[in-house]
This record gives structure tokens, C-alpha cells and sequence, in this order.
């Protein structure tokens, strides 16, 4: 009985959240904007080579380098665009604008702010109408954002080259790095688009300003898209959990997304108009993995930028949501608990006493989902309330560049939004005893609020230090079902 009612709880906590390497490569396209000149295409890859990729696990020769070439590209496209500063501050914007389904509302937010502002007013409540109109302001003069999970050439997004319509419709410049090849289409013989199906899908800077240089780093991976994704079953225990997230958050878990490649790292320089060169890196964490493998993920990319000597704005969703998201089943649900010492030791305390564990893990499981819900930095207490996430503040803590510089992790009242002072709430909004959350299921039950969100920063001196951290979250909202399932949020870099 203990068992069935473990295996219940465990099905249910599991949506509550949302390998090897490669050497960094360089700049491979850098096309100044001009009147008839050329720009390389985004993608090499043939609607052929893809129906061929979506067969195989394992591609060879010409269509294994095209793969490597593909994910392993960093396109940039600078043009003449005249930036000025008329304020002693950069601004930083970050977003996951689930693949770019709602880019015409971005595109509106960002370049016609106050015709955005007049068609949506009354769609928020009275009350928040002065902040959404500051939500707006704010995002619409951000001057560099990082933007992820977007789509090039996908059927879902109408087959649109999301980063250059955005990016094109400011004038701005960018760069994209492809993270995924998607091939579900594809595998489910859905009917497609030949001459328009590109089925690129990665993360994207877009800057007023020159992007000197830039480089993509592959992430270790610690979930396979392509054979995982064409060889999961769908368990009693997966059925029961996609029920669940309909039935109580109304999310839909997509039954198969079938892809190629990884996660990965853009490393971008970017001049200012003060001639200060600083370094945005732009990244996605993956949801598929445990906490501990995020970390690795995490270190791995503080190993490759621990020789950066410029001041550096690290953004994106790192997934801090205590879990995973991978497909589920009974043999899985065991391997994570003995993967867990928390789990283990609690079981043996009270292994004596009938019923005590079960109650205990649904007290533990419930009590630290409270605490961690709005900050997975959430001290960890071990046995009772683990917090799996901590782990990653604690390397940030200890991270030091190679030039003896360190992340700013301070918040007090001064440089904070609205006087929130905490750990990291000058660069990032923090709200009662946690952070502003920046996903939501679309019914929340309680703990249905996460911070996957991120800006972490490192200043050089008095100089570049961040202040102003905000969540978007009215801004987002705006628009009936959200603009993204994800709140956006900025920081200010002061020069």
C-alpha cells in the first residue's frame, strides 16, 4: 500500500517543474547588411538530408559533417545600424519565447510599444494597468536581449525565420546558434512544406550594437532526443502523469519530439558605443535531467568562460525547477530514488515505525516544494526538506574567473527593484521570501510558480555592476494565454 501510494505522489510531483564535448568554434558567417549583398543561408541542410536524419540515430559521412556543421555554426548579421547611449546604463533583456508561436505580439512590443499598450489595455486588470505600462516601457528600451527556444523554418511557427523577423523588424543585429533539428514532422509523416521546412530551433541574441565576434559551446547531454524520444513507451506511470497535467495544471505534455543535437552556449562580444567591449552568453539548461546533471551542464559552461576578462552577462533558462521532465516509469521512479541520498536515509529513520516514510515523503515532498517554489536557491536541510538546486548557487558562489573577477550575487535596497534586498536581487527581481517567478502552469495550484530565469553578472570593479533587476510578468500577460509561457525580465549594467 505504501508503495502504491509513494508511486501516486511521485506521479503527481513530477511535473512541477516545467555526453562529451566539443571544442569552441568560431564565427563561421559575419555579413555586413547592405543593399544587395549577399547573406549566407541559415541552414545548408536540404529537406533530403533531413528526411534522412529523422531515420537514423547515428549519421555518417557528408551527412554526419553537415549535422556537426549545423550545430556547431554560430550566424551572425551586423548591419549599419547607429547606436547612441542617452543613458549611463545598458539594459539587458532575457526570454523564452516558447519557439516564437506569438512573434507578431514581440515584434509589437518592441517596435510599436504604444499601439501594442492601446490594444491590450483593457485587457488587464484596472489596477496593474500603470505596471503594464511600465513593464512595457521597460522591456521596449532594453538595448541587447537574449532570446530562446526559437523556431527557423518550423511548421508549428508557419514555417517563419523567427530570429530574423525579429531581429529585421528593429533593424537590429544578431546572432543565432542552431540547438536542435527537428525532426517530428518528419517521423510522423506529418505533411510538410518541402521548399520551407528548415526545422532549425536554438537561442538568439539580438543587439543594437556591433557583435565583434561570437562562438557557440556544446553542452555535455544527459538526455538522448533522438533515440529516447523514438523509443520511450508510454508506461501506466507516463499515461497517469500526462492525465494529471491536463487534468490539474490544463498542460499538455507533446508526445514525441524527435531531434537531433543538444544544448548549447552562444558566446557573443559586443561593442559599445563607448568602445567598452562586454561578453553576453546566452544558454538553455536542459529540463530532461536531474538537478545534478544541469550542474554539470552548468560547470562545464563556467569552465569555458573562465578566461573571459571583459565584464559578462550571463542569461537564460537554466530550469531551476527541482526535477525533471523526462518520460516516466516505474523502473525510472526507483532509480531516482536511490540516486537520491535524502530519500534513502529518510526511509531507513523511520523504516520502524508503519506508514511513517510514506507520510513522511509526502510531508517532505510538500514542505519543499513550498520553500524551493520561488527560489530553488532555497537553503538545502538534508533528509527533511533537500533542496537539489542549491548546489548550483553554491558553484556560482565559489566560481572565480581567471582574472580574480566574480559573479555579483548582492542585493540590497538602493540598486534592487522596488527596494527588495536579498541574495541576487539586483540582478534578478525578488518577491516575499523568493524570486518573482518567471513560469507558471496555466492553473496554478499552489506551487505551480517557478524562477527558471536568470541574469547573472560579472562586473569589473565599480563598473558593470547590475541593478534593477525585473520579471515581466504583467507585460507577458498581457495578451490573453501569454505571450510566452515564460515572464521576460531585463537588468540594467551600469557603465
Amino acid at each position: 500500500m505504501r508503495i502504491i501510494v509513494m508511486m501516486i505522489i511521485v506521479s503527481l510531483t513530477l511535473f512541477f517543474c516545467h555526453s562529451g564535448s566539443t571544442n569552441p568554434i568560431e564565427v563561421t558567417y559575419k555579413e555586413h547588411v547592405e543593399k544587395n549583398i549577399y547573406i549566407p543561408p541559415i541552414s545548408e541542410l536540404t529537406f533530403n538530408n533531413l528526411v534522412d536524419l529523422s531515420k537514423t540515430a547515428e549519421p555518417t559521412g557528408d551527412l554526419k559533417l553537415k549535422l556537426e556543421k549545423q550545430l556547431s555554426m554560430v550566424f551572425i548579421v551586423n548591419r549599419k545600424y547607429d547606436a547612441s547611449l542617452n543613458k549611463p546604463y545598458v539594459r539587458i533583456g532575457q526570454w523564452n519565447i516558447k519557439r516564437g508561436f506569438n512573434v507578431l505580439a514581440i515584434k509589437d512590443v518592441l517596435n510599436n510599444a504604444k499601439d501594442y499598450e492601446s490594444k491590450h489595455k483593457n485587457d488587464v486588470r484596472k489596477k496593474k494597468q500603470t505596471l503594464f505600462q511600465d513593464e512595457l516601457n521597460t522591456f521596449t528600451n532594453s538595448d541587447i536581449i537574449c532570446l530562446n527556444e526559437v523556431d527557423v523554418g518550423m511548421p508549428r511557427t508557419n514555417y517563419e525565420n523567427i530570429a530574423a523577423e525579429i531581429a529585421d523588424s528593429l533593424g537590429w543585429n544578431y546572432v543565432f546558434s542552431t540547438e536542435f533539428i527537428e525532426l517530428g514532422p518528419i517521423f510522423q509523416n506529418l505533411k510538410i512544406d518541402k521548399e520551407q521546412y528548415a526545422g532549425l530551433h536554438g537561442n538568439l541574441i539580438i543587439s543594437k550594437f556591433p557583435i565583434v565576434s561570437a562562438k557557440v559551446i556544446k553542452l555535455p547531454d544527459f538526455y538522448d532526443w533522438y533515440r529516447d524520444e523514438v523509443h520511450k513507451k508510454q508506461s501506466p506511470l507516463e499515461h497517469f502523469r500526462k492525465f494529471g497535467a491536463k487534468k490539474i495544471f490544463s498542460e499538455t505534455i507533446v508526445p514525441k519530439e524527435v531531434r537531433h543535437g543538444g544544448r548549447n552556449v552562444i558566446i557573443a562580444d559586443i561593442k559599445l558605443p563607448n568602445d567598452k567591449i562586454i561578453t553576453v552568453v546566452s544558454t538553455h539548461l536542459e529540463d530532461r535531467a536531474y538537478p545534478d546533471q544541469r550542474l554539470a551542464q552548468f560547470k562545464y559552461l563556467l569552465d569555458n568562460i573562465k578566461n573571459i576578462k571583459t565584464p559578462v552577462i550571463l542569461a537564460g533558462d537554466f530550469n531551476t525547477s527541482t526535477t525533471d521532465t523526462k518520460p516516466t516509469s516505474s523502473k525510472k521512479e526507483v532509480e531516482k530514488r536511490i540516486r537520491d541520498p535524502h530519500f534513502i536515509l529518510r526511509q531507513a529513520v523511520f523504516i520502524p515505525v508503519p506508514f511513517v516514510p510514506g507520510v513522511g515523503g509526502l510531508a517532505a515532498i510538500t514542505v519543499s516544494k513550498l520553500l524551493q517554489y520561488k527560489d530553488p536557491f532555497f537553503p538545502n536541510i538534508p533528509i527533511i526538506f533537500p533542496n537539489h538546486e542549491r548546489k548550483l548557487y553554491t558553484s556560482l558562489k565559489k566560481f572565480q574567473f581567471s582574472d580574480g573577477g566574480t559573479f555579483d550575487l548582492s542585493g540590497d535596497k538602493k540598486n534592487s527593484y522596488r527596494g527588495k534586498k536579498g541574495l541576487l536581487s539586483n540582478s534578478n527581481q525578488r518577491h516575499w521570501k523568493g524570486f518573482k517567478s518567471t513560469y507558471k502552469f496555466e492553473k496554478p495550484r499552489v506551487i505551480a510558480y517557478f524562477k527558471l530565469d536568470w541574469f547573472f553578472v560579472k562586473p569589473i570593479g565599480n563598473h558593470f555592476k547590475p541593478f534593477n533587476g525585473r520579471t515581466l510578468a504583467t507585460l507577458n500577460k498581457s495578451l490573453k494565454g501569454g505571450i510566452s509561457d515564460h515572464n521576460p525580465i531585463t537588468v540594467d549594467i551600469r557603465l
